[in-house]
């Protein structure tokens, strides 16, 4: 295969594994099976230039311990686990191929990125306040949280990541005028920041505000400070209003004693999890079952169990143990410290994904989630890009 038809077939893998992945979860598939055969063609030398790095280092140990807590406790998801391989294996092609990729196809993923985004947005802001779902011309009962494009930008995590870093491309648009449009840039933020905030849930409008002040970490620390401590004012206002009983509501920004209570029972019942096995947890995924039985034994109350505890943080450690819980954070915390101490331009809108993402994690699991990944391993591969804008 020549040089132009790898980087053809990683463009296209990016594409499908990203972009296509906010139309349908089908294409996840798509990009990963591309992903794997795309690894064929990368050199041994990038492979081992990626796997020598601590971050890949700590992700491996990450998926390892996923396997291991299911074989040893013979439950789990190990369906799930898919969703991990692909990207430890797509980073070398990053290190390979991305210097490379034309700006015609960064281009393009960009467009449609903002585009579908934008078009996710506007079909569940209707969808949910007006019970009309204009793609498929007829009504529909659309519950808050899942009034995406074609159901799949679930709970609005990618949409909040994908808006702080629409945020942060308009802000250094400079930097990336050449890869994006100014005028797609406005315009998909506004509509993805009205199906944040009309569509979807408050854990992600809390995560878009915390990954907020980062756009300017490295431009304006003065400005990065304020907006931090504003952030933090802002959120701690928000938490008043939903649990310090102040009879005050702000339609998202309202007390919801069902999803509050039960989510701090959860966050209970985890933390009990990892006390009974703090070595490997109850097995990747398997946190339902256990659930019952804990809370039963504590009476624990309200009685409350989904399939993750609604924490990726402690879901981590109550189901991988020490083990996984560690790995987690220091696969992430290693992430987050690359851009903390170091700077290059892709850090610019990269860097307020990543912490919106970290900030999701506190009030759900979005990790497990397929659309979540395929943004978040896409900018993970950015870090082996050595590329930089003009």
């Amino acid at each position: 295969m020549t040089e132009s038809r790898k980087l053809n077939l990683f463009a296209w893998a990016i594409f499908f594994y990203l972009v296509m992945t906010i139309f349908h979860k089908v294409f996840v598939a798509v990009g990963m099976l591309l992903i794997l055969v795309l690894a064929f063609y990368t050199s041994k030398e990038s492979f081992i230039a990626v796997f020598k790095d601590k971050k890949h280092i700590f992700l491996i140990s990450l998926v390892l311990t996923f396997v291991l807590s299911l074989v040893v406790n013979g439950e789990g998801e190990f369906n799930k686990i898919k969703y991990y391989i692909p990207p430890i294996l797509f980073t070398a092609a990053f290190y390979q191929y991305g210097p490379k990729i034309s700006d015609q196809w960064i281009r393009r993923i960009v467009f449609w990125v903002l585009t579908l985004s934008a078009i996710s947005s506007v079909v569940g802001f209707i969808a949910v306040n007006f019970d009309y779902h204009i793609l498929k011309f007829k009504f529909v009962s659309t519950p808050r949280n899942r009034g995406a494009f074609l159901g799949i930008m679930y709970y609005s995590y990618t949409n909040a990541i994908i808006c702080v870093m629409s945020a942060a491309l308009l802000v250094h648009y400079k930097k990336f005028k050449k890869y994006v449009n100014l005028k797609l840039v406005i315009i998909s933020l506004i509509l993805n920041l009205i199906g944040l905030y009309f569509t979807y849930t408050r854990g992600a409008i809390l995560a878009f505000i915390a990954g907020f002040p980062f756009i300017f970490y490295y431009t304006n620390r003065k400005t990065f400070v304020s907006l931090f401590l504003a952030g933090l004012l802002l959120a701690s206002a928000v938490l008043y209003i939903i649990f310090g009983n102040s009879g005050l509501s702000f339609y998202r920004f309202q007390p919801n004693f069902i999803s509050d209570n039960a989510r701090i029972v959860m966050f209970k019942t985890a933390a009990i999890m990892y006390t009974k096995k703090p070595i490997l947890g109850y097995g990747f995924q398997n946190y339902q079952e256990p659930c019952k039985v804990i809370q039963d034994k504590y009476d624990l109350k309200p009685r409350w169990c989904h399939f993750h505890s609604h924490n990726q943080y402690l879901d981590a450690f109550a189901l991988a143990g020490t083990f996984g819980g560690v790995a987690f954070l220091l696969f992430f915390g290693s992430w987050l410290l690359t851009y903390l101490i170091g700077y290059r331009d892709i850090y610019l809108f990269s860097l307020p994904g990543l912490v919106t993402f970290l900030a999701i994690c506190m009030t759900d699991t979005p990790f497990y989630m397929s659309t979540v990944i395929s943004i978040l391993f896409v900018l993970y591969g950015m870090l082996y890009v050595k590329r930089e804008s003009n």
